[in-house]
């Protein structure tokens, strides 16, 4: 697929951050701690990482 080929409607919304977010939120309720983070792959803009213990500490040592 190129970069300039349209997206179905479905795939837009798979494709949106509003869905990415969605999904992050059923992870989290699940117990699974997540970012979300941007990319630059049109087929995947948004990327839901799972986020360690040990990074969750460091990012609360920095703040």
């Amino acid at each position: 697929m190129s970069a300039d080929t349209p997206l179905s409607p479905l795939r837009r919304v798979l494709c949106s951050r509003s869905n990415a977010v969605r999904v992050a939120a059923w992870m989290r309720l699940d117990g699974i701690h997540t970012d979300i983070v941007a990319t630059a792959e049109p087929l995947q803009p948004w990327l839901i990482v799972e986020t360690t213990a040990a990074l969750i500490e460091g990012a609360r040592a920095c703040a």
